[in-house]
């Protein structure tokens, strides 16, 4: 009977009532069973031509927000959440401000008071299309790793740069870290995190940049690898952690989705919290990275996970060091951060090291230096300045000035006037 008009209907109810129609005929015209128009007429004698409208006409809707409602919500947007994207306004709504409403019917309130999302649709133009690539199958198996620099707490403010890492199986954010800009201690601060709570991933996959690979252009114009000293290739492969590279973007597409995500909704909580400085948002991610991860990424299977177990504390801040290399003089010292310095062992015994040997120095994530010579670790001692006395300035007979009527002075003077 859908889309039969509700006269047409008491007029074919009518004529079986009246025995013009039988039943059958009825409900061939109307489309319906017998046992329906048996109850269509039924109703008809008990409630006449109101039975054939719906139980719910000219009644409000159940889920219609009233007008002190529709107002409030309006005045959150235009306030207190201003600048969210309307599906995080409508989860702070039904999580903090303890207003109940659907993703329509806040959309549609928000348009007619002229509001538009910042996440709104545009028309783009038609770019070329790079093939999607499947997720890995395993959590811990790839993390596509970048880092983002942007205006994180307001256009007033300085940029700074957050790291972050994403597992390419599930989407689950692994860690995130705020510097000032793109830096080494930016990405050991985030595989610090990764490594005390999931273990040793079995891959990361990042751009090319100087931190993770160097290369140069051979006279043919070709990229050729170099072998340097590059700290976080260093650490990987001490770990045994497979580093890839690659030059596009769209290759390593989940984190780049990743930070427009984040570019909104971590904007607009740090902004939420008046949080305007990088320590107080490296206090807060653990925080925002356990609520993204629960709405957005998948439950891992960790039967599966290829994570292998983490190292030791103390391990795993010497491999997140830096290594610095510096060669021995015929004192067995080297310089280092401006000073002279020796190796000792555990007995304050000091080690014999060759002239023009090359020794390997590490600073520890906690700062401690240390130095590895001869397949073994040694602490570094600061060698202490002799002190000199300053050299007196030899005494003799005072400088000789020639007088004016020299020999000299006669052949000097003679030159000029020639």
């Amino acid at each position: 009977m859908n889309g039969l008009n509700d006269s047409y209907v008491e007029s074919i109810i009518r004529k079986a009532i009246s025995g013009k129609l039988k039943t059958g005929q009825a409900a061939a015209k109307l489309g319906v069973s017998k046992q329906y128009v048996n109850r269509l007429k039924k109703a008809y004698s008990e409630k006449g031509p109101s039975a054939f409208g719906h139980g719910n006409r000219g009644k409000p809707p159940k889920w219609k927000t009233d007008a002190e409602t529709e107002g409030r919500i309006v005045e959150l947007y235009r306030g207190k959440y201003a600048g969210f994207n309307f599906k995080h306004f409508l989860e702070k709504l039904n999580e903090d401000e303890g207003i109940r409403a659907t993703y329509r019917n806040v959309h549609r309130i928000l348009t007619s008071a002229g509001l538009r999302s910042p996440k709104r649709h545009k028309t783009r133009k038609e770019k070329a299309k790079h093939p999607s690539r499947p997720r890995r199958q395993c959590f811990g198996e790839l993390l596509q790793i970048d880092a983002s620099i942007h205006n994180w707490f307001g256009d007033s403010l300085p940029k700074a740069t957050l790291h972050g890492a994403i597992d390419d199986a599930t989407g689950t954010v692994m860690g995130l870290r705020f510097e000032k800009e793109e830096t080494l201690k930016g990405y050991y601060e985030m595989m610090w995190q990764i490594l005390n709570k999931y273990g040793i991933p079995e891959a990361f996959y990042g751009d090319n940049r100087t931190i993770f690979e160097f290369r140069r252009l051979s006279e043919k114009n070709q990229t050729v690898d170099r072998d340097v000293h590059i700290n976080f290739k260093r650490m990987c492969q001490q770990l045994g952690i497979e580093l890839i590279t690659t030059s596009v973007s769209q290759a390593k597409g989940r984190i780049e989705r990743l930070w427009g995500t984040l570019q909104s909704r971590l904007i607009s909580e740090l902004r939420l919290r008046g949080i305007t400085t990088i320590d107080e948002a490296n206090a807060y991610l653990p925080e925002f990275m356990a609520d993204h991860n629960r709405r957005f990424a998948l439950k891992p299977d960790m039967e599966s996970s290829v994570f292998a177990p983490a190292p030791s504390p103390k391990e795993i801040d010497f491999y997140l060091s830096v290594e610095f290399q510096r060669t021995a003089d015929n004192g067995s010292s080297f310089g280092f951060e401006g000073k002279r310095h020796q190796l000792i062992d555990e007995d304050g015994i000091v080690a014999r090291i060759p002239p023009k040997t090359v020794v390997d120095i590490y600073v520890t994530r906690s700062g401690k230096r240390v130095a590895v010579f001869d397949g073994k670790l040694w602490a570094l001692a600061e060698v202490e300045k002799r002190h000199q006395e300053p050299k007196p300035k030899p005494v003799g007979r005072p400088k000789f000035v020639p007088g004016p009527n020299h020999p000299w002075r006669k052949y000097v003077l003679k030159a000029k006037k020639d």
